[in-house]
């Protein structure tokens, strides 16, 4: 009986791994110019790593502000051509094909995330680059395209002029309670943990030591992301020269089966996931 539940649960979750369907999320998406003259874009390429000459994945990167709204943010491709219409970019990618979109970098600085959805897999990359008033490169990163989660973290590094900046979506239609545990390299919290509320469809950006810590001393270690729904986090590493890198997110320990875990980190499959839970109750009883 348990073999026949474990199988049921696994032949479920196959079939939905097995959708070709991509959803992405970019954490941070920022465009514009600071009160300092500094300019931030965002470049997004997308590739289809089907065979050459496949069948074309179509879909599209969506953008909201930090608060919610449609984020518009004026793009143009690979030749210099306007990409896209107010928030959203559509593309149609056969297989072996990319696409490269950069933003203009126009107008006041502003902040949102993206989402990225396609009918097959395609793979997303952002990069991030500021440049000085006068138009010279001060420094860039990229980081692939990410999963929402319930549970990670990001290596946190606040020590010799350092510091971290940290970004977080929550990409559902409701409400996510966030707990931010700040802990150093052995594993200690550094300071009482600290819940926040983001309301959904919302997006969030500070740095770790004066920000969402505003009394954190000079430290390495991590900070520990737990959510009560799947959130979209990114961490970027500073220097005191405005020089910096990503730090992705590690994904924490969970207490729950593979094929749970990556059904609940996808909201849409909810029943699943349920279904899921009520077979893994069963075999843990029948046991």
């Amino acid at each position: 009986m348990k073999r026949i539940l474990l199988t049921l649960v696994w032949v479920i979750t196959a079939a939905v791994l097995g959708s070709a369907q991509t959803t992405g999320y970019f954490p941070q998406v920022a465009n514009g110019i600071q009160a300092d003259g500094v300019t931030w874009k965002t470049t997004i390429y997308i590739t289809n790593p089907a065979p050459l000459g496949s069948t074309a994945a179509s879909g599209t990167i969506t953008f909201t502000a930090s608060n919610g709204s449609p984020f518009a943010i004026s793009f143009v491709d690979s030749n210099g051509a306007p990409a896209g219409s107010g928030n959203t970019i559509s593309f149609a990618i056969s297989g072996g094909e990319t696409r490269k979109y950069v933003s203009t970098g126009t107008g006041a600085i502003s902040n949102g995330f993206g989402t990225l959805s396609a009918s097959a897999t395609v793979i997303g990359t952002a990069v991030f680059s500021s440049f000085t008033a006068g138009g010279a490169l001060v420094s860039e990163a990229s980081v692939q395209a990410s999963s929402p989660n319930l549970r990670q973290a990001i290596f946190v590094d606040t020590q010799a002029g350092f510091d971290t900046g940290l970004a977080y979506a929550n990409p559902n239609p409701g409400p996510a309670s966030i707990n931010l545990n700040l802990l150093n390299t052995e594993g200690v919290a550094v300071l009482p943990s600290t819940t926040r509320t983001l309301a959904g469809n919302m997006q969030t950006a500070g740095f770790v030591r004066g920000g969402f810590f505003t009394t954190s001393p000079a430290m390495a270690g991590t900070l520990q992301i737990t959510s009560s729904v799947p959130v979209a986090a990114v961490a970027l590493r500073f220097s005191s020269a405005g020089l910096f890198t990503t730090l992705p997110p590690i994904t924490l320990a969970s207490l729950l089966s593979p094929a749970v875990e990556w059904l609940e980190q996808r909201p849409w499959l909810s029943p699943l996931s349920s279904f899921a839970k009520l077979l893994g109750g069963l075999q843990f009883r029948l046991g």
